[in-house]
């Protein structure tokens, strides 16, 4: 039998590698009748079913390397050989799989991103920062290392961490807001290419058809961290549209020129038709293309003569400060301006536990706080860890630390918040955002409500009295009275109670 599968030639070969007499061995035995060889062969056959339940080794009627017979009449005996272990090795199995399934939705976002470089929607810049973070990812099989690596491009660079400390200069001042513009240009690109792959995702499977016999559970596993990494993309892009408006229109519009271009109008007529497109904004395009005033495949971004590369000043960004008059709005843009700091992504504002000094005002960016496995995003108007800082005794209910992307916010210390709450005009919503995050961090399990509904629940229900007396409240025998500050007496059968 080992004849059939070691020739007589390989087997001379290995005898002079590895100094041995094989062959001279196999030589020495004598010829078996065929039938006798396979009747034997036959009697040991091992069946797909007895394989499986084999732990390590099995017996067979094989010839060893190292038999030599005693006599021309022997007969084969019956022989152990260590055999390799014939167990499905699910776990190097299914890494294996999953290292090929992720190479091949990197592939599928790689062709993706060349498509949308055809069709002139990113920028030539673009494309090699997205094939660059591909081509890495595939060595190490990894989608999370792809979106890293394009979120590291989302950071500020040092020497623009360093001229916007010199923003009191003006002309500083202008040179910085392009170069920022220019920044938030390249994050929208890159979140949007990387958003717009979605699609192509969720038919890879069509496209790939050898992929469904891969188990389901690791298509699953592969499938969702992709979509995560999609959801995410989702909210950043939602935040940099409303935060980064003029940026965010000068982007689409340079997207759909382009589109102009490559299809003849056709693509952009669709959308006028349907309604996903503004008539005036239409028009605007079309003026663009006509005047060439708008280069699309240039490093930088250029704009439309008599336009500037501007930053929206993010304090128009507050609601909080939306309704106040002129004057006191001013008096507040003032105060707030030294107040007003940049955060890099993925920066720590304060960890679970911690005694917090400082709450933050979110402007423009996200700030996430993971409870119980379930990320939590806070967007602009948001104020987090303002309850900590209203109740001394109280720490940071968990670590929030900056999401992907810029943040911009204005911190607030014990003094800027005792201003809030002594202002008439502010004090309402203070107290109503510190009540909201008293709430959802320490009652929400029990009223059984997210966050949506609670804060909801807050601004339909909370009620603020500045400096009045003799106000009665009624309560119903299954209503509670949450008090956040102040006090209130209780009369009940005569006896009369304080309550803070």
């Amino acid at each position: 039998m080992l004849n059939e599968y070691l020739p007589e030639k390989l087997v001379q070969e290995m005898d002079a590698q590895r100094r041995t007499s094989v062959h001279r061995r196999l030589s020495a035995l004598p010829d078996f009748a065929d039938d006798l060889l396979l009747n034997s062969y036959r009697k040991t056959k091992i069946t797909d079913i007895e394989l499986k339940e084999i732990p390590s080794i099995c017996e067979t009627d094989i010839i060893p390397i190292d038999f030599i017979p005693e006599e021309n009449n022997s007969t084969i005996k019956h022989i152990v050989l260590p055999l390799i272990d014939f167990r499905f090795n699910d776990e190097k199995e299914n890494t294996h799989f999953r290292n090929e399934l992720t190479i091949r939705f990197l592939t599928a976002l790689l062709v993706d991103y060349e498509k949308q470089w055809y069709l002139g929607m990113i920028r030539r810049r673009t494309l090699y920062i997205l094939i660059k973070s591909v081509e890495r990812a595939k060595h190490q099989h990894s989608l999370k290392l792809h979106w890293k690596l394009i979120v590291k491009h989302f950071r500020l660079s040092k020497w623009l961490q360093n001229l916007r400390r010199f923003d009191y200069v003006k002309w500083i001042n202008s040179q910085t807001n392009k170069l920022l513009f220019d920044h938030i240009f390249l994050t929208i690109e890159l979140t949007l290419a990387f958003h717009s792959t979605q699609t192509r995702m969720d038919n890879i499977q069509k496209q790939f058809p050898e992929l469904a016999n891969i188990d389901k559970r690791i298509w699953n596993e592969v499938y969702e961290e992709i979509r995560f990494y999609h959801l995410t993309a989702s909210y950043i892009l939602l935040d940099l549209q409303q935060s980064y408006e003029a940026c965010w229109r000068i982007h689409m519009t340079k997207r759909c020129a382009q589109m102009l271009l490559k299809y003849e109008s056709k693509a952009i007529t669709e959308l006028y038709e349907t309604g996903m497109l503004g008539h005036s904004v239409y028009l605007h395009i079309l003026e663009l293309i006509e005047k060439k005033s708008l280069n699309l495949e240039f490093y930088r971004v250029s704009m439309v003569k008599g336009h500037l590369k501007t930053i929206e000043d993010p304090f128009d960004l507050l609601s909080l400060f939306r309704s106040l008059p002129n004057d006191e709005k001013t008096r507040w843009q003032r105060i707030m301006k030294v107040k007003h700091r940049w955060y890099q992504p993925d920066h720590i504002l304060f960890k679970k536990g911690q005694r917090i000094q400082t709450a933050y005002l979110i402007a423009r960016g996200i700030v996430k706080c993971k409870i119980d496995a379930m990320p939590i995003y806070y967007r602009s108007g948001n104020i987090v860890g303002i309850d900590a800082l209203f109740s001394q005794d109280v720490l940071a209910h968990d670590t929030y630390r900056v999401s992907i992307g810029l943040l911009e916010a204005y911190c607030i210390d014990g003094i800027l918040l005792s201003q809030f709450l002594h202002d008439k005009n502010l004090a309402p919503s203070i107290y109503r955002e510190i009540a909201v995050n008293v709430l959802i961090n320490n009652y929400q399990e029990r009223l059984k409500l997210n966050r949506l509904q609670l804060r909801l629940l807050v601004h339909k229900r909370a009620k603020f009295y500045w400096n009045e007396l003799d106000i009665s409240i009624q309560l119903k025998e299954n209503q509670r009275l949450f008090i956040l500050a102040g006090y209130v007496n209780h009369l009940f059968n005569g006896q009369n109670n304080k309550y803070e």
